[in-house]
């Protein structure tokens, strides 16, 4: 074990301040720092299932079976779901968007199977990520990024060892499993209602926002530590509770967080105290100054549902000059996309055409290229 920081990344129009040390497991950092950058001899496969285009594939699950070790995949954005996919070999998923209207690549159930080991699956909207109970060996170095996630369910039948989860917006449970070894949750947003860990080594929980109606739950069963740091706890409608509630076998740990209430009827937001937590440098009650956060509830009413839910294209959360948090949050080490579109993939997107062409004249077209 060692002192592990995350890297700081040049802020443009954010408050850049201290960062904070956290211990971490020093081979899980050097692995996911290995696989999600290697290159491979690899092939680079087209999956669309618009009716009328030209692709390598129209059904995800087939291009999956045909690619080989190694190979990258590119989900088109589409209307219609590829549904529900396994993925069975070392490969890189990557979606054109996860939220942008125009430009979603949606799947069902994502199967997580043998030989999933070294895979990155990022830019996608799916709606689950669970084990396919089809064999107990270990899936190492799987990294989830840049994903709309309506639940994940990992780690009860197949094990897992070195597990990233990384500028994520995950809206429903969250359980990560009995089987599962060095994990690292980071640069992601939850509205989801809970959160339950049963792993039995190393975790660490850190710049994530967690902002759901009534305040998140997280269970912590196992005999280890669960370090939760550098994090932002929002509601936008409590009864005077507690902005988390702890349960489970385990010690919890919460570090240099902050809690807020957008209800100013409920505005005292406290983290839970009890033997088995320990609060170091945490700030209650304080607004974190987020640049925009559509959430305006009225006292004895529900919020806006835009308040609790993230809005991509609405939303804006990066900090204000003046912010308490002590880093970049949500930010920090990361270039968070609003929309999902995968870092350092770059795209095109046509702004404008004209249309109609005269007989031998121009097509007029605009288009937006960025390397994200």
């Amino acid at each position: 074990m060692k002192n592990f920081t995350n890297p700081q990344k040049p802020a443009q129009n954010r408050k850049v301040a201290s960062k904070t040390n956290n211990t971490f497991n020093a081979l899980l950092l050097c692995t996911l720092l290995l696989f999600t950058t290697k290159a491979l001899a690899q092939t680079t496969h087209i999956v669309n299932n618009n009716a009328g285009t030209a692709a390598d594939f129209t059904d995800l699950q087939a291009a999956i079976d045909a690619a080989a070790n190694g190979d990258i995949i590119h989900v088109q954005q589409s209307s219609t779901s590829y549904g529900n996919i396994t993925l069975n070999k070392e490969l890189i998923l990557i979606g054109r968007s996860h939220s942008d209207p125009n430009y979603k690549s949606t799947v069902g159930t994502i199967f997580l199977a043998d030989g999933a080991s070294n895979s990155n699956i990022k830019g996608l909207n799916i709606s689950n990520i669970q084990d396919s109970f089809t064999t107990s060996n270990t899936i190492s170095n799987l990294a989830i990024t840049d994903c709309f996630i309506s639940s994940i369910t990992i780690g009860q039948a197949e094990n897992y060892n070195n597990f990233l989860l990384q500028g994520n917006i995950m809206t429903s449970s969250i359980i990560i499993g009995a089987q599962t070894a060095n994990v690292l949750i980071t640069n992601n947003i939850f509205t989801a209602s809970s959160i339950s860990f049963m792993m039995t080594d190393t975790l660490l929980f850190t710049n994530n926002i967690l902002s759901y109606l009534l305040g998140v739950s997280i269970s912590n069963n196992t005999p280890d530590l669960l370090n939760i740091s550098n994090s932002i706890f929002v509601v936008d409608y409590a009864f005077s509770q507690p902005v988390i509630t702890l349960s489970g076998s385990g010690t919890f740990q919460i570090a240099n967080s902050i809690s807020y209430s957008y209800d100013a009827t409920f505005s005292t937001l406290n983290f839970p105290t009890g033997s088995n937590i320990t609060l170091t440098n945490v700030q209650e009650n304080v607004n974190p100054l987020f640049t925009l956060r559509n959430g305006t509830p009225s006292s004895g009413t529900l919020a806006d549902p835009n308040g609790t839910q993230f809005v991509p294209g609405v939303d804006d959360l990066t900090l204000q000059a003046g912010s308490p948090v002590v880093d970049d949050g949500l930010y920090q080490g990361y270039n968070f996309k609003t929309f999902g579109t995968p870092t350092g993939i770059p795209s095109l997107k046509i702004d404008t055409y004209s249309p109609t062409v005269p007989k031998n004249g121009d097509l007029n077209v605009t288009i937006t290229a960025k390397t994200n």
